[in-house]
């Protein structure tokens, strides 16, 4: 809201702001100027926002110098974006301007017809968003390279009260509790019991055998918990388990336990199927024709059916320089990451079979799926989302720092008071 309420600042001083014969120099800011006739305008648009939100105006200096404080610093900030040579594209504004408009449900066009069945310039309201934007991303340059934030910094913030009330993972745990063994019997017990199930027998079964929790509450299953309601004894090996994923011995006061992570859920955890391929790719050049190019993929694709290496075929032929000399592996890869028709051809060829020629965007192509997975990408998201928690604390506190640092050094001379 703060950002739209900037917005309608701007744009309302564009919309009243006239310079008279009589306006006087009203701020000198480093090599530029505000006239008397703005600052009344941003007083007069500011006493307005505040009647029209039944909010009570602070005492007269202090609203005079809030005012002249942001234009002053919104001054600065021009002219360090004029400095950098910042930009706002025609797109990046019709993409701003569109996104201001579907907060209200409209169009672009219902936008403009809107502002001007008010009575005002949608001119004057594009110049106040740009302006906007240019603020914005001057800040962003100035704050991005100063912020820092360590992996060690991410997990520390993950394992935090904080983090995990804001992440919200839950792990539904089952187990087993041995007791009455001896120190030296209890693991060959443990691996015996794992093995069992690994073998086919049910969790369920395995703690009705052997758990001495079974016909107890819930058969002294945990159920679902977030990592602050998880046994301290149990909480390092759940973090590094994944769905399904049995792990024992752990020993406690109460015996020996064998724990089940039978399912994880929260708005972070997340798989995605990924695909490992080989590929040879064949482009047409200014020495090799569209003809020639497809000859030479087709006479690969023949010795490779014939029984020569992919791997060899890559090194030798293909024209992809990232994969040429690992024989023509891509990294693993989820759907959306590969040309469409690359894709198209990839889901339909089989693991370990080589797929007939055909073209993409790219030139040519004979490709090999290696192998298929769906892969737990949890980890992954849960840092990203840390980090955003971070960063936008950390931008927030170095944005005030910053601000204050580059307005201690403008000249600024103030020549009106309130």
């Amino acid at each position: 809201m703060k950002f739209y309420f900037l917005i309608i600042c701007f744009f309302t001083k564009f919309i009243y702001s006239e310079i008279t014969f009589l306006d006087r120099i009203a701020i000198i800011v480093d090599e530029g100027i505000i006239m008397e006739s703005e600052l009344n305008d941003a007083i007069e648009n500011t006493i307005n926002n505040f009647e029209t939100n039944g909010e009570a105006l602070p005492p007269r200096d202090i609203l005079f110098s809030r005012i002249t404080e942001k234009l002053i610093m919104d001054e600065i900030l021009l002219q360090k974006a004029e400095k950098f040579g910042i930009r706002i594209s025609d797109q990046e504004l019709n993409e701003a301007l569109s996104e201001f408009a579907s907060q209200d449900g409209l169009t672009l066009k219902e936008l403009r017809e809107k502002i001007e069945s008010e009575k005002k310039s949608f001119k004057d309201f594009r110049e106040s968003l740009k302006k906007e934007l240019i603020l914005r991303r001057v800040q962003s340059g100035l704050v991005r390279p100063k912020i820092i934030i360590s992996e060690q910094e991410m997990m520390n913030y993950i394992n935090s009260t904080e983090g995990q009330s804001l992440i919200s993972i839950e792990y539904k745990i089952n187990q087993i509790l041995i007791k009455d063994l001896e120190e030296n019997e209890f693991q060959e017990k443990v691996t015996s019991i794992i093995d069992e199930i690994n073998n086919g027998i049910s969790f369920l079964k395995a703690t009705e055998k052997y758990s001495f929790l079974f016909d107890s509450d819930n058969n002294g299953n945990l159920g679902w918990r977030n990592k602050s309601q998880i046994p301290t004894l149990f909480v390092e090996q759940i973090s590094k388990m994944e769905k399904g994923d049995i792990f024992g011995p752990i020993e406690s006061g109460a015996g020996i336990h064998i724990i089940q992570l039978e399912d994880i859920r929260g708005e972070t955890i997340q798989t995605e199927f990924q695909t490992l391929v080989q590929h040879i790719l064949i482009k047409e050049s200014e020495i090799r024709s569209e003809k020639q190019s497809k000859d030479l993929i087709t006479s690969i694709h023949e010795r490779l059916n014939q029984g020569e290496e992919m791997e060899i075929l890559a090194r030798v032929y293909s024209d992809d320089p990232g994969s040429k000399l690992d024989g023509g592996k891509l990294d693993w890869a989820p759907k959306g990451v590969y040309d469409k028709k690359f894709e198209e051809v990839m889901a339909e060829t089989e693991i370990d079979k080589f797929s007939e020629p055909f073209k993409s965007a790219f030139g040519w192509h004979i490709l090999k799926v290696l192998e298929r997975r769906e892969k737990n990408i949890s980890d992954e998201l849960l840092k990203d989302k840390a980090y955003g928690i971070l960063f936008q604390r950390k931008y927030r506190e170095q944005l005030q720092t910053t601000l204050e640092e580059i307005r201690a050094e403008a000249f600024v001379d103030i020549k009106v008071s309130s």
